[in-house]
């Protein structure tokens, strides 16, 4: 059969690499994890596409007890995302969006089916309208290897940024959303890279990190934001349970930053 591109059609549409994301848990199990994809089969009864993960570009998701957050990034450096909480029933879940790149905040649902395997699982979504035209996605996921728990652990909005540089304070606060789960963090954005032309721009990023006694290390390793990869140290500091403030030097720019991010319950 024809093969068309589905990436860019994805991307698009705020499906990831490849597709939405998706998440499981139960009383007795969980799809609580990290996860790279591998492979994405779709086909809309005629034609089929493969896109595999290996041809460049990238899709992770992180999975909690309630909620999944993935980031994407395509060969061409394009990049999507998308979180939100879900519900499962055997292996059937449903998912409902809080944030993604196409849909913003707007209310969605994606029902999902999930086969576990010894590397992963497979998902399918068995109907998913994309330019009109109903698809059937089979995807495929491989475990990363992951590590205890922290403090930070769970979804958070930035609330606050404000950026100090010598005697004067700016307030650069955007719409941001960032994860920790099992050694890994995530976050993504989508900012107004030109205010003349009203052109937006998504960012996601990805990496490990360690938390002890208030300092914060992170290495990220993934990004689709140029010269972002790299390590850095952060101070933070809590507020309760469900609010900190990060706290970061920028040596080459003279300025310190200090961004507070609220949990997403």
């Amino acid at each position: 059969m024809k093969k068309i591109v589905l990436m860019a059609l994805s991307i698009s549409l705020g499906l990831g690499l490849f597709s939405c994301g998706s998440k499981e848990e139960s009383k007795t199990e969980s799809q609580a994890g990290v996860y790279s994809m591998d492979k994405q089969i779709g086909s809309d009864g005629k034609t089929e596409t493969i896109n595999q993960a290996s041809d460049g570009g990238f899709q992770i998701k992180i999975y909690t007890d309630q909620n999944y957050f993935y980031i994407a990034m395509g060969k061409d450096s394009a990049a999507s995302f998308g979180l939100g909480s879900y519900t499962l029933a055997g292996s059937k879940i449903e998912e409902k969006n809080i944030y993604n790149a196409a849909a913003l905040d707007s209310a969605g649902t994606f029902n999902l089916e999930i086969t576990k395997s010894e590397k992963g699982y497979t998902q399918v979504i068995p109907e998913i309208m994309i330019q009109g035209k109903k698809w059937k996605l089979t995807e495929e996921y491989t475990s990363l290897p992951t590590t205890g728990t922290s403090e930070l652990d769970g979804v958070w909005k930035q609330s606050k940024n404000l950026v100090v540089s010598g005697k004067d304070t700016t307030d650069q606060t955007y719409n941001e959303y960032k994860i920790y789960s099992g050694g890994h963090f995530m976050w993504a954005t989508r900012y107004k890279a030109d205010t003349t032309k009203q052109v937006f721009k998504n960012v996601v990023g990805h990496g490990t990190f360690t938390l002890k006694d208030g300092a914060l290390s992170e290495n990220l390793d993934k990004s689709s934001l140029a010269g972002a990869v790299g390590k850095y140290d952060i101070k933070v500091v809590f507020n309760g349970k469900d609010e900190y403030t990060q706290e970061t030097a920028d040596t080459k720019n003279k300025t310190v930053g200090f961004k507070t991010y609220q949990r997403v319950k």
